[in-house]
């Protein structure tokens, strides 16, 4: 899905979209971490910089959770809100 969404964007020179979603532990965070692996290489960005914007967007992502949160039966951290992540390439 990651490498049709960056085929297009360098193709059609428009924005693209990705929808992750899935129950509370399910690997969102890790699949959009993957997805962001995925595109700064299919687009030749340099390693180190395209960790370190990574690298920022994980590390702000508890802090924006931790406004939402609430206790459920099935978790203790369970967001009520999505996460909205916009990189630009």
């Amino acid at each position: 899905i990651a490498d049709t969404a960056y085929r297009a964007l360098v193709r059609e020179q428009r924005n693209q979209g990705l929808l992750i979603s899935g129950e509370s532990g399910a690997g969102k965070t890790e699949t959009a971490k993957i997805v962001m692996q995925f595109i700064a290489f299919a687009s030749g960005a340099s390693s180190g910089h395209a960790d370190s914007i990574q690298d920022r967007i994980l590390q702000a992502q508890p802090i924006l959770e931790s406004f939402g949160n609430a206790v459920t039966m099935r978790n203790s951290n369970s967001s009520r809100f999505g996460k909205y992540n916009r990189v630009f390439f």
